[in-house]
């Protein structure tokens, strides 16, 4: 045992004197300096001018990198597509539910039918220009009634601009209730009394062509002509203090009597369109006093044609009653539209529209305007237009003229 001790002792002290002899011959050996030699100068490099660099475009990633990149979008729900597109939805909205109300109202207002029956086939039924639902004690109800329905189609803006058209000598065809009077323009009716003592002012007034000389207007209801007089009362300022002159019928002037005011120079005459028209009422003096002076200036008429029993004459007989050359003939009617459907509607119902009016409002008035046009002499049309788009063409405007002749083509 202390054998091997011993020998376990040596090698380990023999060991490490083999490794203090390494360690010292490592440190007596040549070391190398540390200090890296100085490097020569170098010369100077040449200086270039500064040229910016071209900036070289970036490779575009390609197709579907940024797809792989980026999540997936998400679905639109309903708030973000009514977020985008409310404003322009709700314009469509509002449009159309106007539309549809304004449809809806016209075809109430139009197709209301009266309480009597409406079974009876009236397809020969002549009109009279007296509504059958109109008696003298409901005149001024009946005319209260058209006020929403007038309103509602545009009729009332229409009769604002057929106003317009009457000046000089007026004669008003069919009148009714006078729904056009307030419309007129009767400032030159005062100016006229002012003027009637003095000629020279009196031309002045007749040939300024501003506003109404005179006016007369004609209907067959008694009923219609009584309040149309309690209109022109409140409307024209002079007859609040003026005495209607009462003419009594006579078959002359195939009347049934005229309410006369201001010297004549308002009328309001019973009579029917069919037969021969009253004359104008002339102011001037006899020695200037010619054929054209009887003749109206401005012949105006609402919804007329629809309810004589001859249109045809009827417009053969305004003809007669213009002055050629400058009057005018000017003419609001209803008839057949630019629709089939909306001319069928007014076949279907055109029996219960009359029993209630007394008028068809279904027949084609451009036709029997171009009738009269072509078997009157003279008479030539001047305008026809369909106002309000919305009424599909069922309400028809004609302007009339008749052609001054000379005395050759008169006597032929």
């Amino acid at each position: 045992m202390n054998a091997c001790v011993t020998t376990r002792r040596a090698a380990a002290a023999a060991a490490r004197a083999q490794c203090c002899r390494r360690s010292a011959h490592i440190d007596n050996g040549p070391r190398k300096s540390r200090i890296a030699p100085k490097s020569k100068a170098k010369a100077p490099e040449p200086t270039m001018p500064y040229k910016p660099r071209a900036s070289q475009a970036r490779p575009r990633p390609p197709p579907g990198a940024k797809s792989r990149s980026q999540p997936p979008p998400q679905a639109d729900t309903l708030l973000t597509v009514w977020r985008a597109t409310w404003l322009p939805l709700s314009g469509a909205a509002l449009v159309a539910g106007a539309l549809g109300f304004y449809i809806f109202g016209t075809a109430a207002a139009t197709l209301r039918s009266s309480p009597c029956a409406c079974d009876a086939d009236h397809s020969d039924a002549a009109p009279t220009g007296r509504p059958p639902a109109l008696t003298g004690d409901n005149a001024e109800q009946f005319d209260k009634e058209l006020n929403w329905p007038e309103f509602w189609m545009g009729i009332t803006s229409l009769r604002r601009r057929l106003a317009e058209h009457a000046r000089g000598d007026v004669l008003e065809l069919a009148m009714g209730s006078g729904r056009n009077l307030e419309y007129y323009d009767w400032s030159p009716i005062t100016n006229a009394l002012e003027a009637a003592k003095d000629e020279t002012k009196a031309k002045k007034l007749r040939r300024s062509f501003k506003g109404i000389t005179s006016f007369t207007g004609l209907d067959i209801s008694v009923d219609m002509l009584d309040v149309a007089r309690q209109k022109l009362t409140k409307t024209v300022p002079p007859l609040k203090d003026a005495a209607p002159i009462v003419r009594a019928s006579s078959m002359a002037d195939h009347t049934g009597g005229q309410l006369a005011f201001l010297d004549g120079r308002l009328r309001l005459v019973h009579s029917d369109a069919h037969h021969a028209l009253p004359a104008a009422r002339t102011f001037a003096t006899p020695s200037t006093t010619t054929a054209n002076n009887k003749k109206y200036d401005s012949i105006i008429q609402t919804f007329g044609l629809c309810s004589v029993s001859d249109p045809v004459a009827v417009l053969t007989n305004l003809a007669s009653a213009v002055k050629p050359g400058t009057g005018r003939i000017v003419l609001l009617e209803h008839g057949r539209g630019f629709f089939g459907l909306v001319n069928g509607l007014l076949d279907r119902n055109a029996g219960k529209h009359f029993e209630k009016y007394g008028c068809w409002w279904n027949r084609d008035i451009e036709a029997l305007v171009e009738e009269a046009a072509r078997k009157t002499p003279g008479l030539t049309i001047v305008r026809v237009e369909r106002p309000k788009v919305l009424q599909m063409g069922t309400l028809v405007w004609v302007e009339l003229k008749v052609e001054e002749q000379t005395p050759a083509v008169a006597k032929q």
